[in-house]
């Protein structure tokens, strides 16, 4: 019996004994906490007094798809602060950040317990106020008259600190009248109606993006500035940019005062720059087609014991300005359209390149087009000139008839053309300070009048074609055109049919491929210029009549 005790006394301490170590192996674990789910990341945006931290690798995606667990809250610290939102989101807007100094941010999660997940923590720098006082603009270029100023930024006002987008300006005339304004992309303001001899202030309202490292922030600031200007007095003398236009419209003193009572300008279509308009504080006219004041410029050529010119006379719709006038020149005419001051504009389409801008004002019914005519004819003695100037081999023998010519049905400038060398050619161009008034007139028509068909045989049947050629400048003359040789040409295969020999066919060349170019000069060769060339027994005459450019 005392076996049996002593037997299960054993067997129960070694159940205890057994027991009492099945948890050893987690005693060191006791006390230590389940950690909820972290952010994976975190990233900062910089923006005005505030970042934007993102917290998810897989991007900004709503509460509703976070899974992190049994986290339940997002929790961001910095500072003495400290933010609670009572779900998971994958980036946050931390703000009033105000202080130009180094935060650093703590962000976490936190399980229904309050447990903490492993922070992610960053050191950003925001954007303040401080910085936008100290940021540097570029400073306008000024010009100023006595009664206008002019400012404007022509390299823009973008730069490695910050992005433009805009402006709003307002000052005060000499009146004390209110003006004010909104320029985008192109920053340039126009102040009218000043004191001579007075200090102007214009209010100056960027609105910009700035930028960190190189990066553009988050937000679009206002950054507010002023400007201060001395205008100058009535009688001081300013340096005109067109002196012979403004000459030739009667000004012969060069200051607010001998300009104060001017009322109507006039500029060719060649003119250079409107900038003069500035000081013209009381002109409310503008004439851009030339009216009766201007002709057009004249090109003289001396060549191959030839002398020709072209060009001269009443200024013709189908040429216009060699190349758009820059718009920066321009601009001075808009300026008095828009406070205005000018009322009334006459201008011949495209005839300066600016018609983008004057469109407001002609829908306004402020600015005045002309009337253009369908079918101008190009004058034989103003714009036709002796092919030999370029080569001898281009001698054709043209002169110009009243009478003697094949009968035809109403024909107009009518002139003879005879071949006397192997490539001759008939050569038409403008002065080399226009071009073709393409977008107007897409088309140069004309009626020929050939050979018979036994002239047109053998050796000599090339010269039943033409092969029409338009460039900026006969190729002997290079510094004609600033824009260098922008050559073309309709090929060979423009033959005269059989049947319409020794009767008046009309031709049509195509000018569409000169929207985009500087064309001044056409170089009709007839004959396309064959290998060789021996003088026939009898003359091979052509006759052209109404060359003219078209609408259609």
């Amino acid at each position: 019996m005392f076996k049996k005790s002593y037997i299960g006394l054993l067997i129960g301490l070694l159940a205890i004994t057994a027991c009492s170590r099945m948890y050893d192996n987690i005693e060191q674990y006791a006390g230590e906490l389940v950690y909820p789910g972290k952010f994976d990341t975190i990233a900062a945006r910089i923006g005005y007094e505030r970042v934007e931290l993102d917290l998810v690798k897989a991007g900004r995606i709503p509460s509703s798809q976070m899974n992190m667990g049994k986290s339940k809250k997002t929790i961001v610290e910095y500072d003495d602060k400290k933010i609670v939102i009572d779900s998971l989101v994958s980036w946050v807007n931390v703000t009033e950040l105000t202080q130009s100094k180094l935060y650093r941010i703590k962000v976490y999660t936190l399980d229904e317990f309050d447990n903490k997940s492993v922070p992610q923590e960053i050191a950003v720098i925001p954007y303040t106020k401080q910085d936008l006082d100290q940021l540097e603009v570029s400073a306008p270029r000024v010009l100023a008259s006595p009664s206008n100023v002019v400012l404007d930024w022509p390299a823009g006002l973008s730069s490695i600190l910050l992005d433009y987008y805009g402006m709003n300006f307002s000052y005060k005339d000499k009146d004390g009248a209110a003006r004010d304004g909104v320029r985008a992309q192109k920053p340039r303001i126009f102040m009218g109606n000043l004191a001579p001899g007075s200090t102007a202030q214009a209010s100056l309202h960027y609105k910009i993006v700035p930028k960190v490292n190189n990066a553009p922030i988050l937000d679009t600031l206002i950054l507010d500035r002023t400007v201060q200007i001395n205008t100058p007095t009535a009688t001081t003398v300013f340096k005109p940019a067109e002196l012979d236009i403004l000459k030739a419209n009667g000004v012969t003193e060069f200051t607010a005062n001998g300009t104060a009572s001017t009322q109507k300008l006039t500029f060719p279509a060649n003119t250079g720059s409107l900038q003069d308009l500035f000081y013209f504080p009381g002109v409310k006219e503008i004439d851009l087609t030339g009216g009766t004041l201007f002709q057009m410029t004249t090109t003289t050529y001396n060549a191959n014991s030839v002398k020709d010119t072209v060009g001269g006379g009443d200024m013709v719709y189908f040429a216009r300005r060699v190349g758009d006038m820059p718009e920066a020149n321009a601009s001075f005419l808009v300026d008095l359209l828009e406070l205005g001051q000018v009322t009334k504009v006459k201008y011949i389409p495209n005839s300066l390149g600016i018609d983008a801008l004057l469109q407001p004002y002609v829908d306004k019914g402020v600015v005045e087009l002309a009337t253009m005519p369908d079918e101008p004819l190009i004058p034989f003695d103003r714009f036709f000139v002796d092919g030999r100037i370029q080569t001898n081999n281009f001698n054709t023998e043209s002169k110009a008839l009243s009478s003697g010519y094949p009968a035809g049905t109403d024909l107009q400038n009518v002139f003879q053309a005879s071949i006397k060398a192997k490539d001759a050619s008939v050569v038409m161009m403008l002065p080399k300070e226009y071009e073709f008034n393409v977008r107007e007139y897409p088309y140069i028509r004309f009626s020929i009048y050939c050979p018979p068909k036994s002239s047109l045989s053998g050796s000599y049947a090339p010269y039943q074609s033409l092969w029409p050629r338009f460039m900026n400048y006969l190729w002997n003359f290079k510094t004609e055109s600033p824009f260098g040789q922008q050559g073309w040409d309709l090929g060979k295969a423009n033959k005269i049919p059989d049947a319409s020999l020794q009767t008046w066919y009309e031709m049509k060349l195509d000018l569409s491929q000169a929207l985009s170019r500087h064309n001044r000069v056409l170089v009709l060769n007839i004959g396309g210029e064959p290998s060789s060339f021996t003088a026939p027994a009898q003359p091979l005459v052509y006759y052209f009549a109404n060359f003219r450019f078209s609408k259609n």
